[in-house]
């Protein structure tokens, strides 16, 4: 389900030049949910997208993003950037695990799986 106060419909690509809400249900439990919201958002006949602007990502197991920048791959069901990315997790113990991607990540786009390039972060010792 996509909110979103201005879309553009073109041949090839529909523009969201003042940006989108979207919000990806689960097929078998429509209290899960993947998030997404950005400033700016071109997408190409629905299948590549171009995301800019103040973007956050949070899916239903605690994984929060949030960056500048980022290419979203529907067919592949991939995201990707070069930017700097910070992801931030709350497990169910109650840990707040901080990782910080300074040349960008790759993810599947539920972030099950992500791959960050030079990471930092601040993670929880017991």
């Amino acid at each position: 389900m996509i909110y979103s106060p201005v879309i553009k419909e073109y041949a090839s690509y529909t523009l969201f030049p003042n940006g989108f809400n979207l919000f990806i249900y689960d097929n078998k439990n429509t209290n899960k949910y993947i998030y997404l919201s950005a400033d700016w958002v071109k997408s190409i006949n629905k299948i590549f997208y171009h995301i800019k602007g103040d973007i956050k990502i949070m899916n239903p197991k605690g994984f929060f993003l949030k960056t500048e920048e980022i290419f979203w791959d529907r067919k592949d069901k991939r995201i990707f950037n070069k930017k700097y990315t910070k992801i931030t997790f709350h497990s169910d113990k109650k840990d707040k695990i901080i990782l910080y991607a300074t040349n960008g990540i790759e993810a599947t786009e539920d972030l099950k799986e992500i791959r960050l390039k030079n990471i930092s972060g601040t993670l929880p010792v017991k």
